[in-house]
């Protein structure tokens, strides 16, 4: 019966430690990228993480797979696409400004070797440097081309 009383209070405490909202003031980057014919792609990672340093880049891919039933405007819509995206966030004295760019690679096929995505773009379209200030649950969106949508939102809500 003491054992049962005890891996009861611990599930309790771990369940507990799981609902909190933001241990110590850590903020999180909230990123969302959807074009007219694919879902939503959804990255969150910790601000801290993609902070500017010298001769480093931080990079964020996303997936942006054509979805059966959605209407093609162009035979680009019915590639597959994947986004790289480059993040490097400032902060001064509790603002943060991100500085953003990339590129969009349009591919034939989705094909993996190892968990890597392998193949030929048929198309790459670079993404123009954007710097955008940033305040706590406020989204911004960026402007992308191809009409694909992106927003980025500063939060302290952990994913």
């Amino acid at each position: 019966m003491n054992r049962m009383t005890g891996i009861t209070v611990l599930c309790m405490a771990l369940m507990g430690c799981s609902s909190v909202t933001s241990e110590n003031g850590t903020q999180y980057l909230k990123t969302e990228m959807q074009s007219s014919v694919s879902g939503p792609t959804t990255v969150t990672v910790t601000a801290d993480s993609l902070l500017k340093k010298a001769n480093t880049r931080h990079l964020i891919l996303y997936a942006l797979r054509p979805l059966p039933g959605k209407v093609f405007s162009s035979d680009l819509e019915r590639k597959f696409a994947a986004a790289t995206m480059y993040i490097d966030l400032s902060s001064d004295k509790g603002s943060w400004v991100a500085e953003i760019n990339g590129e969009i690679n349009y591919y034939d096929h989705e094909r993996y070797v190892n968990g890597r995505l392998v193949g030929d773009s048929i198309k790459v379209i670079p993404v123009a440097p954007q710097t955008v200030p940033l305040a706590l649950n406020k989204p911004v969106s960026i402007s992308m081309p191809q009409g694909i949508h992106y927003s980025v939102m500063l939060t302290d809500s952990q994913p």
